[in-house]
């Protein structure tokens, strides 16, 4: 017996093509290659060739990238995160900050008692009160720090100091009816210096009539001397003249925002009032609440759920080397799996570079992206192996260079397909007005385009040392060499690739189940619609602390006790002529108090109060100037007026000439939960400012917050969902039809992501949660997940010859594995947030968690379930079966049938599929064949074959294809 050879001159007239286009053909016959399996095919020859070169240059790629992250610059102001450039409240935030800057820290208490008017519990109090007035932090005490009347005149670049003012004060007015005192609101404001010893002789009944004496005054009264809105519960006589009791009353301590020892004060607020071991009266609590308390409870939240995310992320290394490996000292892939992991932390490092070189700033969603390349970069992983896996035996007797290229080319069309529509998805998110959201978007993308690019380089390199390492018999742990090692029979067997051929896929294709299956996803579809429709737009930044947390207590019990106090606002109006603006003027704070999103309690406008002084003592002034004479007066002359100091600004000192630039009216809005509702509160406010016409200006008029931020914030996120949604499925349509190169197989693919989608939003709904921002950014995230479990399987099918049933179940067995893998890995780095007491990280797994379900249901049980019905046909190309054979010693022979001299028979060659039911064999390289035998058949399987006639398209340099 005489083996071909290999080395007889080809045929003159057969023509010259590309010798690799002609090995794609060899190396995948019933297929052809290409423009893309080409260049992945020639990629993967390249860097197994060069693999160390190959690791030095994405080595140095990463480290010129990342060699920006020293420009790190961390956004943290909610304006700049949240806000568009030409948003109102952004140009309201920066004129109040230009005009009346804010310089007040706000730190509460909260007292429930059985009868807070009690002396014990007044007596009770009042230590409290001497506690936290006494506290010290490096020698700053309360009087230190606290806000003043004169604070507001101590600008940063004024020249003057509160010592020069006091005394131009003092030479202008009477002695003593100034007093440059600490602002606070508390009922002890009654009964100033009186110590919590002496409060016990008083009698009740005389604590009640004060109280009553000051509620029935508290319209003369302005918001710091009124204590009526300070309790709560009430309970009045039969005949409602006196006050008998009271179940809760709230003290407010007024701290200097520019003082920089104010934030270490709060720390020793919050242990003096929340940690003390003082002794309480039985029945009375405090609760307490300081300026830095939420973002110091939403820092530890963060900090230790993140601890619980990166022991999800060893969860998925642990997974990974388990699922990389074979289970023997050669084929085991420690090494392999710990480097693949490690190029999402390049991905990682050289997109924050590359981002921070282009001026993008890092916020506080930002920390959630590492575990989004994760779930990303393990699946291309994950596929690259597979593929590498699913090579047939002759392919695996290739040389790496050419066996690397061979799974490169049937992997590397495929993550492209994910790839470029998660860049894409994510490209358009960076059209958003939201910068903290457009920032990321960008960071985002950049790190799915390094992972693309390190997949293919950085990692291909270590599979083809490893392939090295393991054609050298080396072991994977000390690569210590085992020359007459031979597998076991057990690792040798590919476990989830067996159950998904022998079980899942004969399962899944059943005709049964595909009704079941089809009739399970469009029940799950309709109600999860339905439950998109239910979804409310909804929110409150106190979600995101821990339920058992002393900021989450203080709000529970200020929404119980005082519904009415919610957040604090301001309408800042500017320059205008105050005397000339009479009129005007009322019919602001008429509408104010009659707004239903305004606590009418809570409006303090100092102009107010001053006509009540004017008209008391029967000044009437005739001009402006004169106006702004008795404005002096009583701004520094009477306990009164003092306390609007802070609600004024001015041109100058007020004791001299001087002008009025801007002032405002405290507001404070009722509680509200939902974002329409806030929505509407807000615009209420700017309609009712923008009604007013001040015929001497001014120049601007404003209503700001800096909740109004996040009110804005909702709103915006919501509409922008929409719009992001809507523009990335769109783009990731046409990237997928441009890939796939299928329009029908495109078509299912969206679908499944628009499918995953509609569950995932509809699944919102019975997990409780609300259209906010952090479901909004997850849901925009969870487009790029779902996109990768649908389109592996869309692009295999395509790339498979047979009927639609052989097709599906050959696309289950090859990239199945792969899919559920990449899906379980992402489901493992949010499992054990699932016991997590934190709202947003609850929320995380909750979405998580879903589009992992929903995406792998789609994926893996309908869309090849639709394939096999409403699939695309084979391509032309692929109807007729041609075959190469082997030319290594024994393995390739052509010798003739016994019965048939005319016939040829093929003999140890490994069959890579079932088509028909004839088995397909795939075999390497091609031979020769002379002009004799051309006409020749051979047989393989059940079917005899003609041999490819001289001059056809599958001639290569080498020979023939048979």
């Amino acid at each position: 017996m005489e083996a071909v050879d290999v080395e007889q001159q080809r045929p003159e007239e057969q023509p010259t093509q590309d010798p690799t286009s002609t090995f794609c053909n060899r190396l995948n016959p019933r297929l052809g290659c290409n423009w893309l399996e080409r260049f992945f095919f020639r990629l993967g020859q390249v860097v197994g060739r060069s693999p160390g070169i190959t690791l030095a240059v994405s080595m140095l790629v990463c480290a010129a990238s990342g060699s920006g992250i020293i420009f790190w610059q961390e956004e943290v102001s909610d304006v700049e995160l949240f806000m568009a450039k030409d948003s109102e409240v952004r140009v309201d935030a920066q004129w109040v900050e230009t005009y009346f800057r804010d310089d007040i820290r706000y730190e509460s208490v909260i007292v429930v008692a059985d009868n807070i008017l009690s002396p014990r519990t007044l007596s009770a109090i009042m230590e409290l009160d001497d506690a936290v007035r006494s506290i010290n932090v490096d020698g700053y005490t309360w009087d230190d720090l606290c806000s003043r009347y004169l604070s507001w005149f101590l600008t940063d670049n004024c020249t003057l100091d509160e010592k020069s003012i006091l005394q131009d004060i003092e030479m202008a007015v009477p002695s003593g009816s100034f007093q440059n005192d600490c602002i606070f609101q508390s009922i002890l404001k009654l009964w100033p210096g009186v110590t919590p010893k002496e409060i016990l002789s008083y009698k009740e009944e005389d604590i009640l009539k004060k109280v009553t004496q000051n509620i029935n005054s508290g319209y003369n009264l302005n918001v710091l001397q009124d204590i009526g809105p300070l309790l709560s519960g009430m309970e009045w006589n039969s005949n409602g003249t006196i006050v008998t009791s009271a179940k809760a009353t709230l003290m407010n301590w007024m701290l200097s925002k520019s003082h920089e020892k104010s934030p270490d004060w709060e720390l020793e607020f919050i242990e003096q009032t929340l940690n003390s071991n003082r002794t309480l009266p039985e029945g009375m609590k405090i609760y307490a609440l300081a300026e830095r308390s939420y973002k110091d409870l939403l820092h530890m939240v963060l900090e230790t759920n993140m601890t619980v995310l990166f022991a999800g992320f060893s969860l998925i290394i642990c997974y990974v080397i388990f699922m990389l490996g074979r289970c023997n000292m050669i084929g085991q892939r420690v090494y392999l799996s710990l480097f693949g992991v490690s190029v999402v932390g390049q991905s990682i490092f050289a997109s924050y570079g590359l981002c921070f070189y282009m001026n993008f700033f890092y916020g506080p969603i930002h920390p959630i992206l590492p575990f989004l390349l994760l779930g990303i970069g393990v699946d291309d992983m994950f596929v690259i192996v597979q593929a590498l896996d699913n090579l047939s035996a002759a392919e695996k007797k290739l040389d790496v260079p050419e066996k690397v290229g061979c799974a490169l080319m049937r992997a590397g069309a495929s993550i492209t397909v994910t790839s470029v529509t998660d860049i894409a998805a994510f490209a358009i998110g960076t059209t958003t007005v939201m910068p903290s959201l457009r920032s990321f978007c960008v960071f985002a993308a950049s790190g799915i385009f390094f992972l693309y690019v390190f997949e293919l380089t950085f990692f291909v390199s270590c599979v083809c040392i490893d392939e090295y390492r393991m054609k050298a018999k080396r072991d994977g742990c000390v690569f210590r060499k085992h020359n007459n090692w031979t597998p076991n029979t057990c690792s040798q067997r590919n476990i989830q690739k067996l159950i998904f051929e022998k079980y899942v896929g004969p399962f899944v294709l059943s005709f049964p189940i595909k009704i079941i299956i089809l009739s399970v996803t469009l029940l799950i579809l309709a109600f999860n619609a339905w439950g998109v429709f239910q979804v409310e737009q909804k929110f409150d930044p106190i979600w995101y602390l821990n339920p058992d947390s002393y900021p989450m207590h203080y709000s529970n019990i200020l929404k119980q006790y005082f519904p009415k106090y919610g957040k604090r606002a301001g309408i800042y109006i500017g320059e205008i002529d105050y005397f000339a603006e009479k009129d005007n003027l009322n019919e602001l704070m008429n509408q104010i108090e009659e707004n239903p999103y305004v606590n009418r309690e809570t409006v303090d406008f100092w102009w107010k109060s001053y006509q009540a002084w004017l008209d008391r003592l029967g000044y009437i002034p005739e001009h402006y100037e004169e106006f702004k004479g008795y404005l002096v007066e009583f701004l520094f002359m009477t306990p009164e007026g003092q306390p609007y100091i802070k609600d004024i600004k001015f041109s100058n000192f007020p004791l001299g000439d001087y002008n009025i630039t801007a002032s405002q009216i405290i507001i404070q809005h009722i509680h509200m939960n939902t974002t329409a509702e806030q929505v509407k509160a807000m615009q209420s406010i700017r309609d009712l400012i923008k009604s007013i016409n001040f015929t001497t200006g001014p120049s601007r008029i404003v209503a700001y917050s800096p909740e109004y931020v996040s009110w804005t914030a909702n709103q915006v996120i919501g509409e922008e969902l929409l719009r992001n949604l809507g523009l990335t499925i769109m783009t990731v349509a046409l990237v997928t039809v441009l890939l796939i190169q299928n329009f029908k197989s495109a078509i299912w693919v969206i679908s499944c992501v628009c499918f995953t989608l509609v569950n995932l939003v509809g699944s919102m709904y019975i997990f409780g949660l609300t259209i906010e921002i952090s479901t909004s950014i997850v849901i925009l995230l969870c487009v790029g997940l779902a996109v990768d479990y649908s389109a592996h399987i869309g692009h295999t099918f395509t790339r498979l010859s047979g009927t639609r049933d052989e097709r599906a179940l050959a696309t289950l067995v090859q990239v199945g594995p792969a899919v559920f893998n990449g899906g379980m890995s992402t489901f493992l780095a949010f499992v054990l947030l699932g016991r997590s007491d934190s709202y947003i990280f609850t929320t995380f797994f909750k979405l998580f968690f879903s589009v992992v379900l929903y995406g792998l249901f789609h994926g893996l049980l309908f869309l090849p379930v639709i394939l096999s019905w409403l699939g695309p046909n084979a391509p032309e190309n692929l109807e007729s079966e041609i075959y190469s054979v082997p030319t290594e010693r024994g393995n390739g022979f052509l010798q003739p049938d016994a019965e048939n001299k005319d016939d040829m028979e093929l003999h140890d060659v490994a069959p890579i599929s079932h088509v028909g039911g004839d088995v397909v064999h795939e075999i390497h390289p091609i031979i020769s064949l002379n002009k004799k035998e051309q006409r020749k058949k051979i047989k393989i399987g059940k079917k005899n074959k003609p041999v490819a006639k001289k001059g056809s398209s599958t001639n290569s340099k080498r020979g023939w294809v048979l």
